[in-house]
Protein backbone atom coordinates (compact mmCIF):
# COMPACT_ATOMS: atom_id res chain seq x y z
CA UNK A 1 0.00 0.00 0.00
CA UNK A 2 1.71 3.15 -1.24
CA UNK A 3 0.88 6.21 0.84
CA UNK A 4 1.88 9.87 0.71
CA UNK A 5 1.40 11.87 3.92
CA UNK A 6 1.40 15.67 3.62
CA UNK A 7 2.12 17.35 6.94
CA UNK A 8 3.56 20.81 7.60
CA UNK A 9 4.60 19.72 11.11
CA UNK A 10 6.74 16.92 9.68
CA UNK A 11 9.49 19.53 9.90
CA UNK A 12 9.65 18.86 13.67
CA UNK A 13 12.15 16.15 14.57
CA UNK A 14 9.82 14.91 17.33
CA UNK A 15 7.26 13.95 14.69
CA UNK A 16 9.54 11.47 12.94
CA UNK A 17 8.29 8.98 15.53
CA UNK A 18 4.81 9.30 14.03
CA UNK A 19 6.00 8.42 10.54
CA UNK A 20 8.36 5.66 11.64
CA UNK A 21 5.40 3.97 13.32
CA UNK A 22 3.31 4.33 10.15
CA UNK A 23 6.06 2.97 7.93
CA UNK A 24 6.45 -0.02 10.27
CA UNK A 25 2.88 -1.16 9.56
CA UNK A 26 2.73 -4.29 7.37
CA UNK A 27 2.67 -3.51 3.67
CA UNK A 28 2.93 0.28 4.00
CA UNK A 29 5.32 2.08 1.63
CA UNK A 30 5.42 5.59 3.05
CA UNK A 31 6.49 8.92 1.57
CA UNK A 32 6.24 12.10 3.66
CA UNK A 33 6.16 15.64 2.27
CA UNK A 34 7.62 18.18 4.69
CA UNK A 35 8.46 21.89 4.44
CA UNK A 36 12.14 22.73 4.36
CA UNK A 37 11.41 25.43 6.93
CA UNK A 38 8.27 26.10 8.96
CA UNK A 39 7.35 28.50 11.76
CA UNK A 40 5.86 26.67 14.74
CA UNK A 41 4.77 28.63 17.84
CA UNK A 42 6.83 31.60 16.71
CA UNK A 43 10.03 29.61 16.09
CA UNK A 44 11.54 29.09 12.64
CA UNK A 45 12.41 25.39 12.33
CA UNK A 46 14.44 23.75 9.59
CA UNK A 47 13.61 20.17 8.64
CA UNK A 48 15.74 17.53 10.31
CA UNK A 49 15.96 14.37 8.24
CA UNK A 50 16.61 11.24 10.29
CA UNK A 51 19.74 9.20 9.58
CA UNK A 52 18.08 6.06 8.24
CA UNK A 53 14.31 6.46 8.13
CA UNK A 54 12.14 3.57 7.02
CA UNK A 55 10.23 5.98 4.81
CA UNK A 56 11.01 8.52 2.10
CA UNK A 57 11.07 12.23 2.96
CA UNK A 58 10.53 14.88 0.28
CA UNK A 59 11.26 18.49 1.23
CA UNK A 60 9.56 21.46 -0.38
CA UNK A 61 9.63 25.23 -0.15
CA UNK A 62 6.48 26.77 1.30
CA UNK A 63 4.70 30.10 1.22
CA UNK A 64 2.89 31.41 4.29
CA UNK A 65 5.20 30.02 6.97
CA UNK A 66 3.32 29.55 10.25
CA UNK A 67 -0.11 30.19 8.73
CA UNK A 68 -1.88 26.96 9.40
CA UNK A 69 -4.69 27.25 6.88
CA UNK A 70 -3.04 29.64 4.42
CA UNK A 71 0.27 27.91 3.80
CA UNK A 72 1.05 26.17 0.52
CA UNK A 73 3.92 24.42 -1.24
CA UNK A 74 5.89 26.26 -3.90
CA UNK A 75 7.92 23.14 -4.65
CA UNK A 76 7.92 19.49 -3.64
CA UNK A 77 4.28 18.43 -3.93
CA UNK A 78 4.39 17.34 -7.56
CA UNK A 79 7.71 15.59 -7.02
CA UNK A 80 6.37 13.74 -3.97
CA UNK A 81 3.35 12.52 -5.95
CA UNK A 82 5.52 11.33 -8.82
CA UNK A 83 7.94 9.51 -6.53
CA UNK A 84 5.32 7.93 -4.28
CA UNK A 85 2.82 6.89 -6.98
CA UNK A 86 0.34 6.79 -4.09
CA UNK A 87 -2.80 4.77 -3.64
CA UNK A 88 -3.51 6.90 -0.56
CA UNK A 89 -2.84 10.63 -0.14
CA UNK A 90 -3.30 11.54 3.52
CA UNK A 91 -3.41 15.23 4.32
CA UNK A 92 -2.75 15.95 7.98
CA UNK A 93 -4.40 19.30 7.28
CA UNK A 94 -7.89 20.78 7.53
CA UNK A 95 -10.13 20.33 4.47
CA UNK A 96 -10.49 24.11 3.96
CA UNK A 97 -6.75 24.83 3.95
CA UNK A 98 -4.75 26.04 0.97
CA UNK A 99 -2.70 22.84 1.36
CA UNK A 100 -5.91 20.89 0.68
CA UNK A 101 -6.79 22.94 -2.40
CA UNK A 102 -3.43 22.49 -4.07
CA UNK A 103 -3.33 18.79 -3.19
CA UNK A 104 -6.60 18.18 -5.02
CA UNK A 105 -5.30 20.08 -8.03
CA UNK A 106 -1.95 18.27 -8.13
CA UNK A 107 -3.54 14.86 -7.61
CA UNK A 108 -5.61 15.37 -10.74
CA UNK A 109 -2.34 15.69 -12.66
CA UNK A 110 -0.08 13.14 -10.97
CA UNK A 111 -2.25 10.70 -9.00
CA UNK A 112 -5.79 10.72 -10.43
CA UNK A 113 -6.64 7.31 -8.98
CA UNK A 114 -5.35 7.99 -5.49
CA UNK A 115 -7.80 8.18 -2.61
CA UNK A 116 -7.43 11.56 -0.90
CA UNK A 117 -8.13 11.92 2.83
CA UNK A 118 -7.88 14.86 5.21
CA UNK A 119 -7.52 15.26 8.98
CA UNK A 120 -9.74 17.59 11.00
CA UNK A 121 -9.75 19.05 14.50
CA UNK A 122 -12.71 21.42 14.04
CA UNK A 123 -15.18 20.76 16.87
CA UNK A 124 -17.55 23.73 16.59
CA UNK A 125 -20.34 23.55 14.04
CA UNK A 126 -20.19 26.50 11.66
CA UNK A 127 -22.10 25.99 8.40
CA UNK A 128 -19.14 26.75 6.13
CA UNK A 129 -18.33 29.98 7.98
CA UNK A 130 -14.84 30.63 9.29
CA UNK A 131 -13.30 33.32 11.55
CA UNK A 132 -11.22 34.83 8.74
CA UNK A 133 -11.52 37.50 6.07
CA UNK A 134 -11.14 34.82 3.40
CA UNK A 135 -14.04 32.80 4.82
CA UNK A 136 -15.65 32.61 1.37
CA UNK A 137 -12.50 31.01 -0.07
CA UNK A 138 -12.20 28.52 2.80
CA UNK A 139 -15.84 27.54 2.21
CA UNK A 140 -15.20 26.96 -1.48
CA UNK A 141 -12.16 24.76 -0.77
CA UNK A 142 -14.00 22.91 2.01
CA UNK A 143 -16.96 22.03 -0.21
CA UNK A 144 -14.67 20.87 -3.00
CA UNK A 145 -12.78 18.62 -0.61
CA UNK A 146 -16.05 17.20 0.73
CA UNK A 147 -17.01 16.22 -2.82
CA UNK A 148 -13.63 14.74 -3.73
CA UNK A 149 -12.30 13.12 -0.54
CA UNK A 150 -12.56 9.36 -0.17
CA UNK A 151 -12.60 9.65 3.61
CA UNK A 152 -11.68 11.75 6.62
CA UNK A 153 -9.77 11.19 9.83
CA UNK A 154 -10.99 13.07 12.90
CA UNK A 155 -9.06 14.00 16.03
CA UNK A 156 -12.11 13.49 18.26
CA UNK A 157 -15.69 12.30 18.14
CA UNK A 158 -16.72 15.96 18.39
CA UNK A 159 -14.87 16.70 15.15
CA UNK A 160 -16.54 13.72 13.49
CA UNK A 161 -19.99 15.02 14.52
CA UNK A 162 -19.21 18.42 13.02
CA UNK A 163 -18.28 16.79 9.70
CA UNK A 164 -21.57 14.93 9.64
CA UNK A 165 -23.56 18.05 10.49
CA UNK A 166 -21.91 19.75 7.52
CA UNK A 167 -23.00 16.90 5.26
CA UNK A 168 -19.75 15.00 4.73
CA UNK A 169 -20.89 11.61 3.46
CA UNK A 170 -17.69 9.60 2.95
CA UNK A 171 -16.33 7.17 5.57
CA UNK A 172 -14.66 8.62 8.67
CA UNK A 173 -12.53 7.36 11.53
CA UNK A 174 -11.71 8.92 14.91
CA UNK A 175 -7.95 8.54 15.34
CA UNK A 176 -6.36 10.98 17.81
CA UNK A 177 -2.71 11.92 17.66
CA UNK A 178 -0.24 10.21 19.95
CA UNK A 179 2.56 11.66 22.05
CA UNK A 180 6.26 10.76 21.83
CA UNK A 181 7.70 7.81 23.73
CA UNK A 182 9.83 10.20 25.80
CA UNK A 183 6.76 11.12 27.86
CA UNK A 184 6.02 7.48 28.66
CA UNK A 185 9.67 6.93 29.56
CA UNK A 186 9.48 9.84 32.00
CA UNK A 187 6.34 8.33 33.50
CA UNK A 188 8.11 5.10 34.44
CA UNK A 189 9.45 6.75 37.59
CA UNK A 190 7.44 6.65 40.81
CA UNK A 191 4.96 9.51 41.30
CA UNK A 192 6.70 12.63 42.55
CA UNK A 193 6.27 12.91 46.35
CA UNK A 194 4.97 16.20 47.73
CA UNK A 195 7.99 18.16 48.88
CA UNK A 196 7.69 19.28 52.50
CA UNK A 197 4.19 20.70 52.10
CA UNK A 198 4.88 22.73 48.95
CA UNK A 199 2.61 22.03 46.01
CA UNK A 200 3.79 22.80 42.46
CA UNK A 201 1.07 23.45 39.90
CA UNK A 202 1.94 23.84 36.23
CA UNK A 203 0.53 25.31 33.05
CA UNK A 204 2.05 24.88 29.58
CA UNK A 205 0.39 26.74 26.75
CA UNK A 206 -0.46 30.09 25.25
CA UNK A 207 -1.32 33.21 27.22
CA UNK A 208 -4.66 33.99 25.61
CA UNK A 209 -8.07 34.75 27.11
CA UNK A 210 -9.54 31.49 25.79
CA UNK A 211 -6.92 29.51 27.71
CA UNK A 212 -8.38 30.62 31.05
CA UNK A 213 -5.09 31.26 32.85
CA UNK A 214 -6.80 33.95 34.96
CA UNK A 215 -8.91 31.20 36.52
CA UNK A 216 -5.77 29.28 37.44
CA UNK A 217 -4.22 32.34 39.08
CA UNK A 218 -7.40 32.99 41.06
CA UNK A 219 -7.63 29.36 42.17
CA UNK A 220 -4.03 29.23 43.37
CA UNK A 221 -4.30 32.54 45.23
CA UNK A 222 -6.51 30.73 47.75
CA UNK A 223 -4.03 27.88 48.29
CA UNK A 224 -1.16 29.26 50.42
CA UNK A 225 1.14 26.29 49.76
CA UNK A 226 0.66 26.32 45.98
CA UNK A 227 3.47 27.47 43.69
CA UNK A 228 2.69 28.14 40.05
CA UNK A 229 5.09 27.40 37.19
CA UNK A 230 3.76 28.79 33.90
CA UNK A 231 5.46 28.09 30.57
CA UNK A 232 4.22 29.95 27.52
CA UNK A 233 3.85 33.17 25.56
CA UNK A 234 1.05 35.25 24.15
CA UNK A 235 -0.68 38.59 23.98
CA UNK A 236 -2.05 38.38 27.55
CA UNK A 237 1.29 37.79 29.27
CA UNK A 238 1.63 41.33 30.69
CA UNK A 239 -1.97 41.31 31.92
CA UNK A 240 -1.53 37.92 33.58
CA UNK A 241 1.62 39.01 35.39
CA UNK A 242 -0.26 42.07 36.66
CA UNK A 243 -3.15 39.84 37.74
CA UNK A 244 -0.79 37.56 39.66
CA UNK A 245 0.62 40.58 41.47
CA UNK A 246 -2.86 41.92 42.31
CA UNK A 247 -3.81 38.53 43.76
CA UNK A 248 -0.75 38.59 46.01
CA UNK A 249 0.89 35.58 44.43
CA UNK A 250 4.27 37.31 44.22
CA UNK A 251 7.11 34.82 43.92
CA UNK A 252 4.62 31.94 44.07
CA UNK A 253 3.80 32.52 40.39
CA UNK A 254 6.75 32.24 38.02
CA UNK A 255 6.41 32.91 34.30
CA UNK A 256 8.80 31.14 31.92
CA UNK A 257 9.23 31.16 28.13
CA UNK A 258 7.74 28.18 26.27
CA UNK A 259 9.65 25.01 27.07
CA UNK A 260 11.49 23.51 24.06
CA UNK A 261 9.75 20.27 22.99
CA UNK A 262 12.67 18.12 24.08
CA UNK A 263 12.50 19.59 27.61
CA UNK A 264 8.76 19.19 28.19
CA UNK A 265 8.91 15.66 29.75
CA UNK A 266 11.40 16.87 32.37
CA UNK A 267 9.37 20.04 33.00
CA UNK A 268 6.24 17.98 33.60
CA UNK A 269 8.00 15.68 36.04
CA UNK A 270 8.73 18.69 38.27
CA UNK A 271 5.01 19.28 38.77
CA UNK A 272 2.57 17.94 41.34
CA UNK A 273 -0.37 18.75 39.06
CA UNK A 274 -0.92 20.03 35.53
CA UNK A 275 -3.91 22.29 34.83
CA UNK A 276 -5.56 23.19 31.53
CA UNK A 277 -8.18 25.86 32.38
CA UNK A 278 -9.56 26.45 28.86
CA UNK A 279 -12.68 28.56 28.23
CA UNK A 280 -15.01 28.05 25.27
CA UNK A 281 -15.64 31.12 23.08
CA UNK A 282 -18.11 31.70 20.25
CA UNK A 283 -15.63 30.36 17.68
CA UNK A 284 -13.27 28.10 19.66
CA UNK A 285 -13.31 25.28 22.16
CA UNK A 286 -10.47 23.01 23.23
CA UNK A 287 -9.84 20.63 20.33
CA UNK A 288 -7.75 18.02 22.16
CA UNK A 289 -5.55 19.36 24.94
CA UNK A 290 -2.33 17.58 23.97
CA UNK A 291 -0.52 18.72 27.10
CA UNK A 292 -3.03 16.73 29.16
CA UNK A 293 -2.02 13.57 27.31
CA UNK A 294 1.67 14.38 27.71
CA UNK A 295 1.18 14.89 31.44
CA UNK A 296 -0.78 11.66 31.87
CA UNK A 297 1.91 9.74 30.02
CA UNK A 298 4.58 11.35 32.22
CA UNK A 299 2.82 10.35 35.42
CA UNK A 300 1.46 13.76 36.40
CA UNK A 301 -2.13 14.16 37.66
CA UNK A 302 -4.24 16.46 35.51
CA UNK A 303 -7.09 18.87 36.17
CA UNK A 304 -8.95 20.56 33.34
CA UNK A 305 -11.99 22.62 32.48
CA UNK A 306 -14.78 20.78 30.68
CA UNK A 307 -14.22 22.75 27.46
CA UNK A 308 -14.61 21.13 24.07
CA UNK A 309 -13.04 17.70 23.67
CA UNK A 310 -11.34 17.64 27.08
CA UNK A 311 -13.92 15.31 28.72
CA UNK A 312 -13.55 12.91 25.78
CA UNK A 313 -9.77 12.95 26.09
CA UNK A 314 -9.62 12.45 29.85
CA UNK A 315 -12.54 10.09 30.38
CA UNK A 316 -12.09 9.13 34.07
CA UNK A 317 -8.32 9.69 34.11
CA UNK A 318 -8.36 13.34 35.23
CA UNK A 319 -10.37 15.77 37.31
CA UNK A 320 -12.82 18.00 35.44
CA UNK A 321 -14.41 21.23 36.64
CA UNK A 322 -16.97 23.58 35.04
CA UNK A 323 -15.04 25.99 32.84
CA UNK A 324 -14.65 29.48 34.25
CA UNK A 325 -15.27 28.33 37.84
CA UNK A 326 -12.07 29.18 39.72
CA UNK A 327 -13.46 28.02 43.07
CA UNK A 328 -14.23 24.59 41.63
CA UNK A 329 -10.70 24.42 40.25
CA UNK A 330 -9.32 25.37 43.68
CA UNK A 331 -11.29 22.55 45.31
CA UNK A 332 -9.84 19.98 42.92
CA UNK A 333 -6.31 21.27 43.44
CA UNK A 334 -6.84 21.01 47.19
CA UNK A 335 -7.97 17.39 46.80
CA UNK A 336 -4.80 16.42 44.95
CA UNK A 337 -2.67 18.34 47.44
CA UNK A 338 -4.18 16.74 50.55
CA UNK A 339 -5.15 13.22 49.45
CA UNK A 340 -2.02 11.28 48.51
CA UNK A 341 -3.83 7.98 47.72
CA UNK A 342 -6.25 9.83 45.40
CA UNK A 343 -3.33 11.55 43.68
CA UNK A 344 -1.50 8.27 43.10
CA UNK A 345 -4.68 6.64 41.80
CA UNK A 346 -5.14 9.50 39.36
CA UNK A 347 -1.54 9.11 38.18
CA UNK A 348 -2.12 5.42 37.45
CA UNK A 349 -5.39 6.07 35.63
CA UNK A 350 -3.68 8.72 33.51
CA UNK A 351 -0.81 6.45 32.53
CA UNK A 352 -3.21 3.70 31.49
CA UNK A 353 -5.38 6.10 29.50
CA UNK A 354 -2.42 7.58 27.62
CA UNK A 355 -0.88 4.17 26.89
CA UNK A 356 -4.16 2.71 25.66
CA UNK A 357 -5.31 5.55 23.42
CA UNK A 358 -2.59 8.07 22.65
CA UNK A 359 0.57 6.39 21.35
CA UNK A 360 2.05 6.70 17.88
CA UNK A 361 1.95 2.90 17.32
CA UNK A 362 -1.80 2.98 18.09
CA UNK A 363 -2.27 5.94 15.74
CA UNK A 364 -0.33 4.15 12.99
CA UNK A 365 -2.19 0.86 13.37
CA UNK A 366 -5.61 2.54 13.31
CA UNK A 367 -4.77 4.83 10.40
CA UNK A 368 -3.27 2.10 8.21
CA UNK A 369 -6.28 -0.13 8.95
CA UNK A 370 -8.61 2.67 7.82
CA UNK A 371 -6.58 3.07 4.62
CA UNK A 372 -6.90 -0.65 3.90
CA UNK A 373 -10.64 -0.57 4.49
CA UNK A 374 -10.99 2.31 2.03
CA UNK A 375 -8.94 0.58 -0.64
CA UNK A 376 -10.84 -2.69 -0.22
CA UNK A 377 -14.26 -1.06 -0.09
CA UNK A 378 -14.94 -2.26 3.48
CA UNK A 379 -15.24 1.27 4.90
CA UNK A 380 -18.96 2.01 4.91
CA UNK A 381 -20.52 5.44 4.34
CA UNK A 382 -22.79 6.61 7.18
CA UNK A 383 -26.51 7.41 7.32
CA UNK A 384 -26.66 11.21 7.49
CA UNK A 385 -30.42 11.69 7.83
CA UNK A 386 -30.32 12.38 11.57
CA UNK A 387 -27.32 14.69 11.28
CA UNK A 388 -28.97 16.75 8.56
CA UNK A 389 -32.08 17.21 10.70
CA UNK A 390 -30.01 18.44 13.65
CA UNK A 391 -27.96 20.71 11.40
CA UNK A 392 -31.10 22.42 10.10
CA UNK A 393 -32.29 22.89 13.68
CA UNK A 394 -28.96 24.36 14.79
CA UNK A 395 -28.90 26.71 11.82
CA UNK A 396 -32.39 27.92 12.71
CA UNK A 397 -31.32 28.55 16.31
CA UNK A 398 -28.20 30.48 15.27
Amino acid sequence: MRALVIDKTAVLSANHERFAALAAQPGVELTVLSPRVWIEHGRSIAAEVTDAPNYRIVLGRTLGHGRYARGCYLTGLGRALRLARPEIVQLLEEPYSFFAAQTLRQCRLWAPRAKVLFYTWENIYRPFKYPARVSWLYARIDRRMYRRAAGAVCATAQAERVLRLKGFSAPTAVIPYGVPQAFFDAGQDAPRPLNGGSFTVGYLGRYLAMKGVEDLLSACSGLPEARLELFGAGEDETMLKSKASQLGLGERARFHPPAPPEDVPAVLRRLDALVLPSRTTHNWSEQLGRVLIEAMAAGVPVIAADSGAIPEVLDDAGLLYPEGQAQQLRARLALIQRDEPARRHLVELGRRRAAARFTWPRFAADLSAFWRDLLSGRAAAPDLSGHRTRARGQAADA
